[in-house]
């Protein structure tokens, strides 16, 4: 009798950096426990980090953000100094400081983020510990088959496809609503991405924008505040009830979830502890179910890089009532996953290089901004 043969999983090798002993034997002993993983080496600082990457050349390295003699962000600077080939994967903890170095190192290069539990029971520590990594190990595996496969590159920035058919506007040529708010969802690789697009939109955009990126509670604060400061369009983390101003963007808080709703006076903000859509709070799917309760097809949604499917269910609501759909292309993404959920449901209206998208949102809006003056 024969069998069907086994799909071969490639073995990704860690290396743990932490300078807690309790730390490195949870992560490693978490890790070599992961199907498909193999713990090559546990450094206790940044230099014994460096050395063990030299020598083992891993496929990634969890780096905690707090050492002596080198810390996460000295050791990840010179991780890409040296070119080496591993992805990082920071370990923060919870607070203010930790969060902003953290974006930090996000924007020099590192993979992603997990948080070091802070519960007083070591088992549901450890718990989370394990959810988190499950959720890193994925996302570098992604890399790694992308990276093994290559990318298809495309002669233009923009691919469009053809829309969904909306009635016609007064105008008489329009294909698509007016839209009242931009909706963006992001998670890997989010707050480069985001400082790329932000940063190229004009500070007297004529409608708001919500966005949510999948990052825990003091985070999203301290991404918001990093965005505000780099380019002319006002950024914040979304506050309970406040109703949003055009020309201003608000960023769901970590670890709750943001939706909207249209009142007569614009749109009203509503961040709830309601509990999490497809184990995502902030989840981008229940703010755009919201933007289609809310105003139908008259909404832009756009997503952008990370893993999983965040925002396809959103997505297939605010298509069928006619919305315009944008999604980042493979080659400029981090992890290709959920633009690909919607590029491949044919959700998208066009597929932009995320250079592309701060341009592409400012000329939509130009004839906008030009019947509101």
């Amino acid at each position: 009798m024969s069998t069907a043969p086994q799909k071969q999983v490639t073995t990704l090798r860690a290396l743990v950096t932490d300078d807690s002993a309790l730390y490195r034997r949870m992560l490693s002993d978490i890790l070599k426990a992961i199907p498909g993983v193999e713990v090559v080496g546990c450094a206790f600082d940044g230099e014994d980090c460096l050395t063990q990457a030299e020598k083992f050349r891993p496929d990634f390295i969890t780096l905690d953000m707090q050492m002596p003699r080198r810390d996460g962000l000295s050791t990840l600077e010179e991780i890409k100094r040296r070119k080496l080939p591993a992805e990082v994967i920071m370990v923060c903890s919870p607070t203010t400081e930790s969060a902003e170095q953290t974006l930090r190192a996000l924007r020099m290069g590192a993979l992603d983020m997990i948080l070091k539990p802070s519960a007083n029971d070591l088992s549901e520590n450890k718990r989370n510990l394990e959810s988190q990594l499950l959720n890193q190990v994925q996302t570098v595996r992604a890399r790694s088959g992308r990276k093994s496969l290559g990318t298809v590159s495309e002669s233009s920035s923009v691919r469009i496809t053809p829309p969904v058919s909306v009635a016609k506007s007064s105008s008489g040529n329009a294909r698509f609503p007016t839209p009242k708010c931009v909706c963006i969802g992001v998670s890997t690789g989010g707050p480069a991405a985001l400082g790329s697009v932000l940063a190229g939109l004009p500070g007297d955009l004529p409608v708001p924008i919500f966005i949510v990126q999948h990052m825990p509670p003091v985070f999203t604060k301290s991404l918001a505040e990093h965005l505000n400061r780099s380019g002319q369009i006002r950024v914040s983390e979304a506050i309970n009830h406040e109703i949003a101003e055009n020309g201003h963007v608000y960023i769901a808080p970590g670890g709750k979830q943001m939706r909207v709703e249209r009142k007569p006076i614009g749109f009203q903000i509503q961040v709830t502890d309601d509990p999490p859509v497809g184990a995502c709070k902030p989840s981008v799917d229940y703010l755009f179910d919201s933007v289609h309760r809310a105003v139908g097809g008259e909404a832009l949604a756009i997503i952008l890089t990370g893993m999983g499917s965040d925002g396809l269910a959103g997505c297939k609501k605010l298509h069928a009532s006619g919305a315009r759909i944008l999604a980042q292309d493979a080659d400029s993404c981090v992890v290709y996953g959920m633009p690909r959920q919607i590029v491949e449901h044919k959700l998208a209206h066009e597929v932009l290089s995320l250079s592309a998208f701060a341009g592409r949102i400012t000329h939509l809006f130009s004839k906008q901004k030009v019947l509101c003056s």
